[in-house]
């Protein structure tokens, strides 16, 4: 049974993934076993028709667990295509020429994620109540490495205290230059649905040096169902104009898939038009 306590339970899944993944590929790239996280993040505890999908899953083979890595990240992308610069970091291994030793140990991970019961806090409204992808960055980076980094996350008894100070209302912006892995916008969130209040009306804005985490960060706005306004940008919060950088970032992105949507429908209504001798000829 896993922890009845969130974050326990959260830091028992990363040591879990950090075994299986430093067990089965060393050290040095971080954002496989990350994306494997955020992978499983998208099944429910339990299929239609009640049944633990932990049981199922556990036993996919590695070509299994990649083709379902492609299929949630394609549909991610279809429907959310302002943040697929900010995903990249995260999930651009999927997409790349199939590697069968890397797809065996992300395989290898997932199953060490799903042994540890990740869907029964992804998968269940216990999401909302802790950080997991904040903590297995954390726990697969040496200590050593944040600290070389400047890399300390706000603990999350201390944002839960922020947030309950901040009493932020709905349509309003929320905006942290250090945001990690958005641990500061979860309390926040979790504080607004305390008192009835949505957080899906807050445009959220965060920057980071950290694309990996950048990319925890945009991955757990949609675990922990923060809306689709937000705003977040890799760079140094002290030096960037940072916030005009990423809203020209993610309304080029939306411009460029509205394009492709009105070019497809284009290409759909031409599909089976006659064409004429003089249109082939030129």
């Amino acid at each position: 049974m896993p922890p009845t306590d969130v974050g326990a339970h959260a830091h028992k899944i990363a040591e879990a993934v950090a075994k299986a993944w430093h067990g089965s590929y060393g050290s040095g790239r971080l954002d496989v076993p990350l994306s494997v996280v955020s992978t499983l993040a998208a099944a429910p505890q339990n299929d239609s028709h009640g049944n633990d999908n932990t049981d199922a899953m556990i036993t996919w083979s590695p070509d299994d667990f990649f083709a379902f890595a492609r299929m949630i990240w394609r549909a991610v992308i279809q429907e959310r295509p302002e943040i697929t610069a900010l995903l990249y970091p995260l999930i651009a291994w999927i997409f790349e020429d199939a590697d069968t030793e890397l797809n065996s140990q992300a395989c290898a991970v997932s199953r060490a994620a799903l042994r540890a019961r990740q869907l029964d806090l992804t998968g269940t409204d216990r999401r909302f109540d802790t950080d997991l992808l904040g903590t297995v960055l954390t726990v697969l980076r040496p200590a050593s490495a944040l600290k070389a980094r400047g890399q300390f996350y706000t603990p999350a008894c201390i944002a839960a205290l922020l947030a309950r100070m901040s009493d932020v209302e709905e349509h309003q912006a929320v905006e942290d230059p250090m945001v990690g892995t958005g641990g500061l916008f979860r309390a926040v969130a979790h504080v607004m649905r305390d008192v009835g209040r949505d957080p899906r009306t807050i445009q959220w804005v965060g920057c980071d040096i950290d694309e990996l985490a950048v990319a925890c960060a945009t991955v757990n706005s949609m675990i922990w169902g923060l809306g689709r306004d937000i705003v977040f940008h890799v760079g140094d919060a002290l030096t960037d104009d940072w916030k005009a950088a990423a809203l020209a970032q993610r309304d080029k992105l939306s411009q460029l898939a509205a394009d492709i949507t009105r070019y497809r429908a284009l290409f759909a209504l031409l599909d089976g038009y006659p064409v004429r001798d003089s249109d082939a000829r030129t």
